[in-house]
């Protein structure tokens, strides 16, 4: 049963509330029905260049290297990012700010009226909504950032200036397949003919540039035609005659790397100095970001393998420096937990598992039986909550414990708001 219809004098939580009720799926792929929305309000004849971006990671720290890189050279930029961490409105930035609450409710509002009887799941709504506001704000460039793999991702109705795959690896296997093979070829789907095509996997899988020339997309590919190497505190990139050496972004070097990349294919590149800026000052929220000092509390999204395989890294250099690693995890249902905690468990030297009541959030006994098969003889603690689980790992910590908070966006979310209470 679907609550009552909002209007433009409702609130954005009336709508959101609503939305989540109007459709019996969290997930539908298909483009039929949202594409025949998106033509009978006109959204797809806007004049902003889109760059689409899919990939299992490094989505949004890719797109927000992009936004970085273009609102330095004085284009107007709307970007959209998803899930969100705290509230809805970080999904939709014009020129990296987030947007006051009418303006969604606006772009619902224009989507209930025009939609007639064609049903739209959440994520749908959410993309539509995002490129009416981009439309109303007549930005120069938008990143779009694919939700669910690609080629059945509402935001694939769109035709887009360049498409971006940042990486390919294994997530939402019951939707995209269990090999790299069948998840690079659906991602592969946001390529078009004649159109620039840039690969940041490190691995590119052959289904993704077999689809790729088989309807002549313009590729550009990682280890190919575009080359980054990591130094011990810098990092290189090569692209053509473009050959350039920074400092570490705070993002992973492959992500800044395809940035840099489509920029140059695009001929949108900056000046080296403007380049060297924005990647020293770069910050994505939930992304190995700290919390505290004393104690030492960095939260991280990762909620795959390979994202967890990034984040191992990161903890095997504090552990370097001498520091003791304390590992906060909560997850959902869905994910392959054992690869993850495999991924991390030799850098951990004691376990926190908590529980996420929400929404596809697991249980920490699931989360805890999932411990039987993770190779790991670290000391393990079991809470309800990450509040609880905060509660009882902070005391414990001294100046040589880190404690790193991660498993998922909504376990990052918890934990920021513990933070400000």
């Amino acid at each position: 049963m679907t609550k009552n219809l909002p209007s433009q004098s409702s609130s954005l939580d009336d709508w959101l509330c609503y939305l989540e009720s109007v459709h019996p799926a969290n997930i539908a792929m298909g483009l039929e029905r949202v594409a025949k929305v998106a033509n009978t309000i006109g959204l797809l004849d806007s004049p902003s260049k889109i760059i689409l971006i899919a990939g299992t990671n490094g989505k949004g720290t890719t797109a927000r290297c992009l936004e970085s890189l273009l609102l330095a050279q004085g284009y107007s930029v709307g970007t959209y990012a998803s899930p969100h961490l705290i509230h809805y409105n970080e999904r939709v930035r014009i020129n990296g700010a987030e947007l006051d609450d009418q303006f969604h409710v606006d772009a619902f509002d224009l989507l209930e009226q025009g939609r007639g009887d064609t049903p739209l799941t959440y994520f749908e709504y959410g993309t539509l909504g995002a490129l009416a506001i981009f439309k109303r704000h007549s930005v120069d460039y938008v990143l779009l950032e694919v939700g669910l793999g690609g080629r059945f991702d509402a935001t694939n109705i769109v035709t887009p200036f360049a498409s971006v795959i940042t990486t390919i690896d294994l997530d939402h296997k019951e939707y995209l397949g269990d090999t790299r093979e069948l998840v690079g070829y659906d991602k592969a789907g946001i390529f078009r003919t004649g159109t620039p095509a840039i690969v940041g996997d490190l691995n590119i899988p052959h289904t993704v540039t077999d689809y790729g020339h088989e309807i002549n997309a313009v590729m550009h590919l990682s280890g190919r035609d575009f080359i980054f190497k990591e130094h011990a505190q810098s990092f290189s990139w090569q692209y053509q005659a473009h050959h350039f050496e920074f400092a570490k972004p705070s993002i992973p070097c492959q992500n800044a790397a395809t940035a840099l990349t489509t920029l140059a294919v695009l001929d949108l590149l900056p000046s080296e100095a403007v380049i060297r800026d924005c990647l020293a000052n770069l910050v994505v929220e939930g992304r190995f970001q700290q919390l505290s000092s004393k104690p030492m509390v960095y939260t991280d999204v990762a909620h795959n393998a390979e994202s967890a395989r990034y984040l191992a890294k990161k903890l095997a250099n504090l552990q370097d420096q001498g520091f003791k690693v304390h590992a906060l995890v909560a997850m959902l249902a869905d994910k392959d937990k054992v690869a993850v905690l495999n991924e991390v468990s030799p850098v951990v030297d004691a376990w926190c598992l908590a529980g996420l009541n929400c929404f596809r959030g697991d249980k920490v006994e699931n989360l805890a039986k999932s411990m039987d098969n993770v190779h790991t003889s670290a000391p393990i603690e079991k809470y309800q909550t990450v509040a609880d689980a905060l509660d009882g790992v902070l005391p414990q910590l001294d100046e040589k414990t880190v404690l790193i908070i991660f498993g998922s966006f909504l376990t990052v979310a918890a934990a920021i708001n513990y933070w400000k209470k």
